[in-house]
């Protein structure tokens, strides 16, 4: 028996935003997850738009609450990832990645991405909703050249329900039966991101800077070092990573 509660919606403004709402005014349930192919309003990190086409990209946020647990936002944005990327390996999607903290890349293009809104209780995290977001048929990107779907990919269709039950079993063994204080989490986010030990170009206050892209710590600040062999750290308020070829 799963521990999901799921919830087709035909059209939805923000599924992220139609959970929050339900936890505000106590009618939502752990293991809630509402989903719909038409999000009209949606949202990625620093309120920034999620754009996409009607009927052609996956949508879909899940209600956990911890209860208590001791769980850093960073291991939980990471498992997150790490189910999506695992769950879509068993699909074939070729060449995947994390671009920092939370895209999910194809070829290096954006295929998709995840938005954690966290509730605290005295510095921990109470509860989660959890937003994510997939380009499946979509094949035009208007001003978004690094944006791509997996029907560009792999040059299939590919049905959305297809792939919310490939992700379910993945996240669900995340979220609900991970332990959370692993120290292998952040190895496997490591592994598979994006440009690791690679030079890479970052936007920071305005002003592009260069640096050798070396990893993440345990709270999932990047680290870069520069061209004197100086260590920084930065959170994701503090710079952006742009893509590159």
């Amino acid at each position: 028996m799963s521990n999901f509660r799921i919830i087709k919606l035909n059209a939805i403004t923000s599924t992220n935003d139609y959970l929050k709402k339900r936890y505000k005014s106590g009618k939502v349930l752990d293991g809630d997850l509402v989903w719909t192919e038409n999000q009209t309003s949606g949202r990625g990190q620093h309120n920034k738009k999620w754009i996409s086409e009607p009927f052609k990209s996956l949508t879909f946020s899940i209600y956990r609450q911890f209860n208590g647990l001791l769980i850093k936002p960073f291991k939980l944005n990471a498992v997150v990832c790490l189910g999506i990327i695992y769950a879509l390996k068993k699909l074939s999607i070729p060449r995947l990645s994390i671009k920092w903290p939370n895209d999910i890349l194809s070829e290096n293009k954006k295929i998709g991405g995840i938005l954690i809104e966290n509730f605290f209780n005295k510095s921990k995290i109470k509860a989660s909703v959890i937003g994510v977001g997939l380009n499946l048929n979509q094949e035009k990107f208007e001003k978004l050249p690094k944006a791509t779907s997996l029907k560009i990919i792999t040059g299939e269709e590919w049905a959305s329900k297809i792939i919310l039950d490939a992700l379910i079993p993945l996240l669900e063994e995340y979220l609900f039966m991970f332990d959370f204080q692993d120290s292998s989490i952040l190895d496997q986010y490591q592994k598979i991101l994006w440009r690791r030990n690679k030079t890479v170009l970052f936007d920071m206050d305005g002003k592009l800077h260069e640096g050798k892209l070396k990893g993440v710590d345990e709270s999932g600040m990047i680290i870069l070092q520069d061209q004197e062999k100086m260590i920084s750290k930065f959170n994701n308020s503090q710079i952006s990573i742009q893509y590159g070829d």
